[in-house]
């Protein structure tokens, strides 16, 4: 089924009123202006592009989702969009490491980009589109932009490498030797930021480098530097539910805690969520469920004991 932009339009318009014949009429109401089919084409072209320059490359199924979240026909809309954008060169389709076709910004759509006031710079030499770390990086995208349809703000590894922060992780990622694969914030009741640390898992990492991603909830409450007071609230593992990472993060956080009091030991494991994504082959998102650890570890009734390798 095609739809068109005007079409769109008429969807999201709201109904007028109509007066019943005959019926006197005290003042004359104000029309109500409608945005043309051209309009709206434009404004989510200027979406699309925004969404590939913060995340570097995304498929079309990324950029549907997160420009057209409730849509019923968004891969529809979100296909057309950028097949009329790499028509214009603003975009450009590159094959990625599961043979399908990524979209990255053109040295043409940057300028495009920086012309309306959004500083951007082309993307076609990431390697992460056909590298091996296409899946990694897609699947963090796509945590993203679930968190960003929720209300989130949010940065994925493009942004971090490239310091494109209101505030800085820099002391806390020396202390941990490592960045984050995302980061996402939002007001908290304080009136503060609170600062979420994403850890995308996707091949299975040594345990030495799991307890290094776990540190990281030993620094929750922590400041971040900034115009305004950012602070970490936790630590999200997002993974493929179908695999054993959640046992695998239990283990790593029984070697590390295990010799800690029960009470300082839950206290750690509750500032660690668990994100269990439900997948389609090749790289399709169906849906999610979110724990804490201590939550699975009392649900898998492992015991909490000090394992080292």
């Amino acid at each position: 089924m095609k739809i068109s932009d005007a079409d769109i339009v008429g969807l999201l318009s709201s109904r007028q009123p109509t007066t019943p014949p005959g019926a006197k009429t005290t003042s004359k109401s104000k029309p109500q202006q409608k945005l043309g089919g051209q309009e709206v084409a434009r404004a989510n072209e200027l979406k699309c592009m925004m969404t590939v320059a913060k995340f570097g490359h995304v498929r079309v199924s990324e950029l549907s989702r997160a420009v057209w979240p409730l849509a019923r026909y968004a891969e529809q809309l979100g296909g057309r969009t950028a097949r009329r954008l790499v028509k214009n060169g603003l975009l450009l389709e590159r094959r990625n490491a599961l043979g399908g076709r990524s979209l990255c910004i053109t040295r043409t759509g940057a300028t495009w980009l920086d012309a309306r006031g959004i500083e951007a710079q082309h993307t076609l030499d990431l390697s992460s589109v056909a590298g091996p770390t296409f899946f990694h990086r897609t699947l963090a995208t796509r945590y993203l932009i679930e968190r960003q349809i929720g209300g989130q703000q949010v940065a994925g590894e493009y942004l971090l490498l490239r310091r494109k922060l209101p505030f800085t992780i820099d002391p806390l990622a020396r202390a941990l030797k490592k960045l984050p694969d995302g980061l996402t914030w939002s007001r908290a009741a304080d009136g503060s930021m609170g600062v979420e640390w994403i850890e995308q898992e996707a091949a299975s990492k040594a345990r030495s480098e799991l307890e290094k991603c776990l540190r990281a909830s030993a620094f929750v409450g922590t400041q971040l530097s900034g115009d305004i007071v950012y602070k970490l609230t936790a630590v999200v593992f997002v993974f493929d539910g179908s695999l054993s990472h959640a046992q695998r993060i239990l283990l790593a956080a029984n070697s590390l805690w295990g010799d800690k009091p029960a009470h300082e030991r839950a206290a750690l494991e509750k500032r660690v969520r668990l994100v269990a994504v439900q997948l389609r082959p090749p790289l399709v998102w169906v849906t999610h469920r979110v724990t804490t650890l201590h939550d699975y570890r009392t649900q898998s009734g492992l015991k909490t004991v000090a394992i080292r390798q």
